[in-house]
């Protein structure tokens, strides 16, 4: 499975991304933050309505250096038409919504940039 997506102004990939919890889905195209070995990290404004469950509250290090306590939310989450995978470490504190390496590693995702026309193409195996 291919997905393209694009490139921003900022040089920033994005994805779509959907996040689904007990009460809802929500769908946002969400910065590629490769210093982020999370899954997801999801703006409150955008995480609280879904329904997610918590499940930790757990010392996060940004990339600043810095360690700060935050809410750590159970749910699932897919990126264009992907097989949705359980998210379990959902960060519900950030001004964007970031996917991190450990959700495009749970999903085995190749990455091919070209940055002169912006486009991003995400390659997925195909499920069996």
């Amino acid at each position: 499975m291919r997905i393209q997506a694009r490139i921003d102004e900022a040089l920033q990939i994005r994805l779509p991304l959907r996040v689904r919890g007990l009460h809802g889905i929500t769908e946002t195209d969400a910065i590629v933050d490769t210093g982020f070995n999370g899954m997801v990290f999801l703006p409150v404004t955008l995480a609280l309505p879904l329904g997610l469950v918590l499940s930790d509250i757990a010392l996060v290090e940004l990339a600043e250096g810095g360690a700060y306590p935050r809410m750590i939310f159970s749910g699932w989450a897919q990126i264009g038409e992907s097989p949705e995978v359980p998210a379990t470490d959902m960060v519900a504190f950030a001004d964007e919504a970031l996917i991190g390496m450990a959700f495009l590693n749970s999903l085995n995702a190749r990455i091919e940039l070209d940055l002169p026309q912006r486009v991003v193409t995400l390659s997925l195996p195909e499920v069996q």
